[in-house]
């Protein structure tokens, strides 16, 4: 592939961000990735970013956009880990106001804006909603300190806030949520926050770093860091998952950044050094969510129910089609790699919607998944209660040079990488040859105006032979890169057809061409569960689509008959380990 140019300065490489937009480069594929590992032995890199979660990738494009030669290794695919299984909100955090967290919930509000703008296509602003009742037990608070907190919310939110909250009487509450439990309800106060899909949104800034000109690469594990005798940290060994034989490769970096979350700790501990220890350490907080169909929970908007036996709220967010719910946040010490929701949690979560929901009497069984996500949370060991540790991110440094960023929030990942990349120009001694942008500057599919999207869609519907759903589903995840897919199903006509035939989900054959040849998608999970989102919005029934992705990365990637069933059943492993195991049938909660 044909690179921006580069040039090299004393004090470290800078690319010419002048020069980005001059001359084709390779998309963001397979074959791109083969280009990339090829670079680790070839280039020294100034920045090298561990981990491929929101962070991460966060960091990799804040650091590429300033004109440093940056370098990312993921040993999953992007996202697989916490960054694709978060309750899919953009907020300030109001719960956090009961902390006095103000800063953080400023910036929390400021960034949930900022992402509107430059990721309208991921970002929208949703109304939410607080039932309030007669009985003060079903109340979280008093209704009057909540309408408190809420005027605060605006008050921080300032000219970067979504709508100002106000009091819905019975009548239209019920309108909101129509199974809400009308015994007692007097009303309900709704304020607005933010929305997003998670691993999409870690995808788009992976592709606007790499289009920006940094190394990218999934399923690239470090195994050791590189150092000179008892002197600083310069660079890393990878080892190629996707290589049989496991080769290592030296990859050079001036500054290694660890953004492996939950895995921090593990991280440090890698060899090449005699030990890095901190003062803080990552506590991780086990939250999981229920999906279930939309007909079965009908509500407009996201719901905040109170639980009846601690003080702490229940999500009920519809979202692509479904609806979420959730979330939990306990101590967890298990297995980090492959999370999961217990029976025990399920029926906890089951038990607090019906209670305000009566008339929708889930269980278990309209469960679609039921899925755990790790929080990173930075704590020290006197802090008791992981609902009580600081959502703020911190910015740590070993005494070899290596950065570790934790904590936070999805909503913040653009603030934690301006932090990180802050200190990392520190140590390299001088600042990058272009200013920091990425408050402004769009992400990949973020250069329409949202409110282009409907007219958009209707013309799309129009010219290319697709069903109006078809078409807002195309437009509405993709923004404008949604051109590109329509090339490629003009290419091949049985690329407009649904992927899950006879269901309700709107996603069509090209998104697993596209997520190969444009989102580096490397097996069936990384199209399924992150590219779309069909692990977890179809469960079981996504894997009537494994064999379509399957067939095509087959052909892409030269796959065996033998390889290419492989990769299906390792697909239907995970499926059943992390989305279904808490949904098999042991009776009903009915």
């Amino acid at each position: 592939s044909t690179r921006h140019p580069e040039r090299t300065v004393a004090e470290g490489h800078i690319i010419n961000t002048k020069d980005q937009a001059k001359g084709p480069m390779m998309e963001f594929s397979w074959q791109e990735r083969k280009q990339n590992l090829k670079r680790l032995t070839e280039e020294t890199f100034d920045i090298c970013v561990i981990g491929g979660g929101v962070t991460g990738v966060g960091l990799a494009l804040d650091a590429v956009w300033r004109g440093w030669k940056t370098v990312l290794l993921e040993r999953r695919d992007f996202s697989a880990g916490t960054s694709s299984r978060s309750t899919k909100l953009l907020h300030g955090g109001l719960r956090y106001l009961e902390h006095f967290d103000f800063s953080l919930v400023r910036e929390g509000l400021v960034e949930r804006s900022i992402l509107t703008q430059i990721a309208p296509h991921l970002a929208e602003p949703v109304p939410f909603l607080v039932p309030i009742y007669a009985d003060p037990r079903r109340n979280y608070d008093h209704p009057w300190k909540m309408r408190a907190g809420m005027l605060l919310y605006d008050l921080l939110a300032g000219g970067y806030g979504f709508g100002r909250h106000r009091r819905l009487n019975r009548e239209e509450a019920l309108k909101f949520g129509p199974q809400l439990d009308p015994r007692g309800l007097r009303g309900a106060l709704l304020y607005y926050d933010g929305r997003t899909d998670d691993a999409r949104l870690v995808v788009e800034i992976a592709k606007t770093a790499h289009r920006a000109g940094a190394c990218l690469l999934s399923y690239a594990e470090v195994s050791r860091f590189l150092r000179e005798g008892q002197g600083r940290v310069e660079g890393v060994r990878v080892r190629d998952l996707l290589d049989k034989d496991g080769a290592e490769i030296p990859c050079q970096a001036r500054i290694v950044l660890n953004a492996t979350g939950v895995w921090m700790g593990e991280t440090l501990q890698l060899p090449g050094g005699e030990g890095r220890s901190l003062t803080k350490t990552v506590r991780p907080s086990k939250g999981i969510h229920l999906t279930v169909a939309a007909d079965r929970l009908p509500v407009e908007g996201a719901w905040l129910i109170p639980s009846l036996t601690g003080h702490r709220f229940y999500f009920v967010v519809p979202w692509e089609g479904r609806v979420n719910i959730g979330t939990t946040d306990t101590d967890f010490t298990g297995e980090k790699n492959h999370p999961q929701a217990d029976k025990e949690e399920v029926r906890e979560i089951l038990a607090a919607i019906n209670a305000y929901f009566p008339s929708a009497q889930l269980d278990r069984e309209d469960v679609l998944t039921a899925w755990a996500g790790l929080r990173p949370l930075i704590s020290d060991p006197s802090v008791k209660k992981t609902t009580d540790i600081s959502r703020k991110e911190e910015v740590l440094e070993t005494a070899d040079g290596v950065i570790s960023i934790a904590g936070g929030k999805l909503t913040t990942y653009r603030r934690m990488a301006e932090h990180g990349i802050d200190l990392a120009e520190r140590r390299l001694g001088r600042k990058g040859s272009s200013p920091a942008s990425t408050r402004t500057r769009p992400l990949c599919g973020g250069e329409w105006n949202r409110q282009e999207f409907e007219s958009r869609a209707h013309q799309i519907a129009a010219e290319e032979n697709l069903s109006l759903t078809s078409a807002r589903h195309l437009v509405y995840r993709y923004g404008s890169e949604t051109p590109r897919l329509l090339e490629l199903m003009r290419e091949d006509e049985s690329r407009r057809l649904p992927l899950l035939p006879d269901s309700q989900l709107p996603d069509l054959v090209v998104e697993v061409v596209y997520a190969i040849e444009y989102e580096m998608a490397m097996t069936p999970a990384d199209v399924l569960a992150r590219r779309t989102r069909l692990a977890m919005l179809a469960g079981e029934d996504s894997l009537r689509a494994a064999e379509i992705v399957a067939s095509h990365l087959a052909k892409r990637l030269g796959w065996t008959d033998a390889q290419r069933v492989e990769a299906i059943q390792e697909y239907q492993a995970e499926i059943e380990h992390e989305y279904l195991p808490a949904v098999a049938a042991e009776g009903t909660t009915r």
